[in-house]
């Protein structure tokens, strides 16, 4: 009796010390993968502000011309369709 005893001490402290380290082994796993899942988020996130600070580059560039003739006449002519008032206007009819 004493020998059915300490096999099942023994099978039990074997049974817990593998269940043990499967938790161990799965937290460890788990983490892992949290790991690399936000490692790819903090690169999404690092793409997203290249493109705002060039953004902010390109917008500080054009607060420092805006005033300029140079510009507000480019941009009566592109977005207004604007033209001096000593231009000939052609029309080309095949489009």
């Amino acid at each position: 009796m004493d020998k059915m005893k300490e096999f099942f001490k023994k099978l039990l402290s074997t049974l817990l010390v593998t269940c043990v380290f499967v938790y161990f082994a799965y937290v460890l796993i788990d983490q892992e993968i949290q790991l690399q899942r936000l490692s790819e988020e903090i690169e999404q996130y690092q793409v997203k502000l290249d493109e705002a600070n060039m953004k902010t580059e390109e917008l500080k560039e054009t607060k420092k011309i805006i005033n300029t003739d140079e510009y507000i006449e480019n941009y009566a002519r592109e977005k207004l369709g604007l033209v001096m008032p000593y231009e000939t206007i052609f029309v080309d009819a095949s489009i």
